[in-house]
């Protein structure tokens, strides 16, 4: 545990520093195996930040990409979403059915190059969470067999750490968050519950197949309802339904 002990000390010492995160990975080195690593800060009412990025061949035309709205169908960002944190989680525990059909694999994730990936989540504030995800480009993603007894206490200590860091940095003063939430919240009120449950469909990554699939309806009549969601939202696009919805909060968490 020595040299552990001291990239933690390195952590806590990088506190309010830029090298806060690169500290970070390096201890957090010690109990996964990885090739690439990102960090998303996850704000209420914001498009997700990088805050570091330790990736061999992705480009930032990539993750631009995830920050345009790929985001919103990430089994990560809605785990966290949804209050799943402070643990580290694999894709294929949190992958949907069918995840390689989506549109979010064939239109994103495939272009990052990742064959696996995990990540550890963790819900700093009621309205802030942290992202740190692991990928590996030809191989699964695996916790070091000696530090699997010490990973827990270890997220305990990064949460606290990273909370700090976060009160001590504070991110960029938010844009009129609440108008923008107001606006989605008044979106979702104009469509029936069950266009509002196709919309959280298509937005978790699911296709029109799927979602016939799902609800046990045919593929037309999701067409249809596809059409009219569309319509009362004025809106003409897939596309423009994510940035409708860009600024869905982080749900507040006991």
């Amino acid at each position: 545990m020595g040299i552990q002990i001291e990239r933690l000390s390195a952590v806590i010492d990088a506190v309010a520093t830029r090298q806060f995160y690169p500290n970070l990975l390096a201890y957090l080195e010690g109990f996964f195996a990885f090739d690439n690593a990102i960090v998303y800060a996850f704000e209420r009412g914001q498009v997700p930040r990088c805050l570091m990025k330790a990736e061999k061949e992705n480009s930032d035309a990539v993750n631009q990409i995830y920050q345009q709205g790929a985001y919103l169908e990430d089994p990560f960002y809605r785990a966290l979403n949804e209050g799943v944190h402070g643990s580290v989680f694999t894709l294929r525990q949190l992958a949907p059915c069918g995840f390689y059909q989506t549109d979010y694999y064939r239109n994103f994730y495939r272009k990052t190059g990742w064959h696996d990936e995990a990540g550890v989540l963790l819900q700093l504030a009621p309205e802030r969470g942290l992202g740190v995800f692991f990928g590996s480009v030809r191989q699964t993603v695996g916790v070091r067999a000696p530090r699997l007894a010490d990973l827990h206490g270890a997220l305990t200590l990064v949460k606290s750490v990273a909370r700090l860091h976060s009160e001590v940095v504070p991110a960029n003063p938010p844009v009129s968050p609440a108008p923008l939430a107001d606006s989605a919240a008044q979106a979702r009120y104009v469509l029936t519950p069950r266009e509002r449950e196709i919309v959280d469909l298509i937005l978790s990554g699911n296709g029109s197949q799927q979602i016939a699939e799902r609800l046990f309806i045919s593929l037309g009549t999701v067409k249809n309802h596809r059409k009219n969601i569309y319509g009362k939202l004025k809106i003409g696009s897939q596309a423009e339904l994510f940035n409708l919805f860009l600024t869905a909060p982080l749900r507040r968490t006991a």
